[in-house]
């Protein structure tokens, strides 16, 4: 079973796919796959769990802490993944996959999923994708990983990786609880798949903010039983990435992040987390 805020975040991308605008991702099949019953138990979740919020609604509450980080990263990830997938066949390799539902809405045949996760979230995802009779595509992989035990590479050989194709790594949603040196040793592993074409995508809260936004977003994480981790410095992901061979090919910040998902809607970039792609 997925961690609770993995499912805030998927009941996120549930209640925005079925509000009438969806300027910035309407990931249509979330709410199928949470299905009625765990999405109503997370509503109410959110409202027992969290009454001291301001109006005391889910609408508040995604639109406030969760759609802008979740939507613009999603957004973000699979632009890079529909571009490159134009020149011919790549990889996407979703690290975390969750309850990530891209490999269902992908229709194009040029882009080969491998999905990256521990055995138990990958089993649940199994019993889940078997009860609502999806068909898995043969250009879709589910890889079982332990991240802090598995050579990254090595499970993705096993499993039909191609060190020779493009590729494109998702890392969304993951730093926020990893200090720097085990999200440096995930670059470092990625870094090997190939000594070239490779893009890595990523999101990370910038270190030292204490906006009342971010301190309640710690609070909410902490009160789902997790604990965030205290962010980077962008200089510090710079040095990584150097370190590893990789060129900031794209970074987003809060003003940027607005400029580009949320010039209309009633949406706000969420201060003080970052995006960005790097290749090598």
């Amino acid at each position: 079973m997925e961690s609770l805020t993995a499912m805030l975040c998927a009941f996120a991308r549930a209640w925005h796919s079925m509000q009438p605008n969806h300027m910035v991702f309407n990931d249509f099949l979330a709410f199928d796959f949470m299905g009625r019953d765990e999405y109503e138990n997370v509503s109410r979740l959110i409202l027992k769990r969290f009454p001291q919020e301001s109006e005391n609604s889910v609408e508040y509450f995604n639109r406030k802490y969760f759609l802008p980080i979740v939507l613009s990263r999603s957004r973000f990830a699979e632009d890079r993944v529909k571009l490159l997938a134009r020149s011919g066949k790549i990889q996407y390799v979703i690290c975390g996959a969750g309850v990530d539902t891209f490999s269902f809405r992908n229709k194009d045949p040029n882009v080969e999923v491998f999905e990256l996760d521990l055995q138990p979230t990958q089993s649940y995802k199994k019993n889940r994708i078997s009860e609502l009779k999806w068909s898995v595509a043969d250009n879709v992989h589910f890889v079982a990983v332990d991240f802090s035990r598995d050579s990254i590479v090595e499970r993705l050989v096993a499993n039909g990786f191609d060190c020779k194709k493009p590729t494109v790594v998702s890392i969304l949603g993951v730093s926020y609880y990893l200090p720097l040196s085990v999200f440096a040793e995930t670059v470092r592993q990625f870094s090997e798949i190939a000594s070239t074409g490779i893009s890595i995508v990523f999101d990370y809260l910038q270190k030292g903010t204490f906006s009342d936004s971010v301190r309640e977003l710690r609070r909410i994480v902490a009160d789902c039983g997790e604990v965030m981790a205290d962010g980077y410095l962008d200089r510090e992901v710079f040095e990584v990435l150097e370190r590893y061979g990789f060129k900031v090919d794209e970074f987003l910040g809060e003003n940027a992040l607005q400029q580009r998902y949320f010039l209309r809607g009633n949406f706000k970039a969420f201060d003080s987390v970052r995006l960005i792609a790097a290749l090598k």
